[in-house]
């Protein structure tokens, strides 16, 4: 037991995905999500099984030992997670603590034990590590706990038949946005991308730009956006108007349900009224979100190149994207 968090000795591994990445700390759901039911889900290729013992949160994988049936299937009965198929009661823990079909003088296997992950519940999400951890889990800024700051109205979620490393990279690509988000984020008139410095930050890099103004942006003011990367899957944008005191922050967390499939969660918050109301605030996002996921999910190769000479890049627009996949190989990413 690591943290205090309760883990088996057995320790499923889908074949063919990347070992660093179990080491991070994932969201696999919301909060609201697991209430008095067990909840499927799944992280790296792992199917796992969400449930709540008596109030704090567990993570299994969803096996149970006996016949290899998902635990997803069953129920929680006084605190146990319990098998659908044959009513083997799981302690928090993972040991099975009752097999209804054996007399009560008999004991229970040894070998009679859930897979337990670690789990944690924080910023309204449930996250698990799928081994040691090598790094804690995100901080998320401050202003997501300020009161004066809106948030609620503007969070979501989403899935996409694509790579995290690939949704992620292309949100810190702007090169796209002229030809992908026309109208929204840039015009064809003006493509040139500016010039970026990277700055190292704990746990990843950071970088500032100007943004467009006027009827694109919808903002009386230039516009000056942060971008803050957090490896493996965490950016953060932190964008002001300049001059004033406004300001609004987009948090974006992509899941690695697979090496080619992605769920990821969105947290938008500001501390003013946008000259747009929050319905077209709303449907402006999952615009230019579908004109992102129908580029992204058609990449070839699925999972991205990690040697840079597969790909061409640029010196300049591509800096961010060269650093995320150098960073990502640093961290011994390897999707074989």
């Amino acid at each position: 037991m690591a943290g205090g968090h309760p883990q088996a000795a057995s320790n499923p591994r889908a074949p063919g995905l990347t070992e660093s990445l179990r080491r991070y700390w994932h969201p696999v759901a919301w909060s609201e999500e697991v209430r008095d039911r067990p909840v499927p889900a799944r992280l790296l290729d792992q199917p796992l099984v969400l449930w709540r013992s008596n109030g704090p949160v567990r993570a299994f994988y969803d096996l149970c030992i006996h016949r290899g049936t998902p635990l997803s299937l069953g129920w929680i009965d006084e605190g146990q997670l319990v098998c659908g198929y044959h009513g083997w009661h799981y302690a928090a823990s993972g040991a099975c603590m009752r097999i209804p079909s054996l007399p009560p003088d008999r004991g229970i296997p040894r070998k009679a034990h859930a897979t337990a992950y670690r789990c944690e519940e924080r910023y309204g999400l449930i996250w698990v590590c799928l081994d040691e951890p090598c790094a804690d889990l995100p901080a998320f800024p401050p202003e997501f706990s300020d009161p004066t700051w809106r948030w609620g109205e503007y969070s979501g979620e989403g899935y996409w038949q694509a790579n995290a490393a690939r949704f992620i990279e292309n949100m810190l690509d702007t090169a796209h946005f002229p030809w992908v988000h026309t109208g929204i984020l840039g015009v064809r008139e003006k493509p040139e991308v500016p010039d970026i410095t990277l700055r190292p930050i704990e746990g990843g890099f950071q970088y500032e730009l100007e943004l467009p103004t006027g009827p694109i942006a919808k903002t009386p003011a230039p516009m000056r956006r942060q971008y803050q990367l957090i490896l493996p899957f965490l950016i953060v944008f932190r964008s002001h108007l300049i001059g004033t005191a406004e300001r609004d922050t987009i948090l974006i967390i992509a899941a690695p349900v697979s090496t080619t499939e992605t769920r990821y969660y969105k947290f938008i918050g500001r501390n003013y009224r946008h000259a747009l109301s929050d319905d077209e605030l709303r449907q402006r996002g999952d615009l230019i979100f579908e004109q992102d996921r129908r580029i992204v999910e058609s990449q070839r190769p699925e999972e991205m190149p990690l040697d840079l000479s597969e790909e061409l890049h640029l010196r300049g627009p591509d800096t961010a994207a060269v650093e995320y996949r150098q960073r990502l190989r640093q961290l011994g990413v390897d999707w074989q």
